[in-house]
């Protein structure tokens, strides 16, 4: 009787440690290859690029901000996006921010939307971007 009493306290102990341990674990998923974000056809998320640049506040290049024709910007996948801000600090300021990509899980898992300076000349002033799970 005592052996089964240690077995069922040994059970609750080990299941309470493993709850506990678990309550700091990352729960993000990861990004399906189809997941990618190109800055002038450069990787900066997926492709090769890795995922560094998920939920971290990013400039873009001096060259792209100095270029009044740059950046051009693609999101491919239905599962992220890229903010730009005019601002370089990842700020919304008035309406100057740009979102972009698809967060419509219905379309195509490869869809790919693009977005430049061609699209709206103000763009070619932003200064910084986030890109985010949707």
């Amino acid at each position: 009787m005592q052996f089964r009493l240690l077995i069922a306290s040994l059970a609750v102990v080990a299941s309470s440690a493993l709850s506990v341990s678990n309550k700091g674990a990352d729960t993000t998923s990861k990004l399906d290859i189809n997941q990618k974000v190109y800055i002038e056809n450069a990787p900066v998320l997926g492709d090769g690029a890795g995922e560094g640049a998920l939920n971290v506040c990013s400039s873009f290049a001096a060259s792209h901000v100095s270029n009044p024709d740059a950046p051009a910007v693609k999101v491919c996948g239905t599962g992220i996006k890229l903010t730009a801000f005019l601002r370089g600090r990842c700020e919304g300021y008035y309406e100057h921010h740009k979102e972009i990509g698809s967060c419509n899980t219905g379309e195509d898992s490869s869809t790919c939307v693009t977005w430049s300076p061609a699209d709206d000349a103000r763009f070619g002033e932003y200064q910084s971007y986030l890109i985010e799970q949707c």
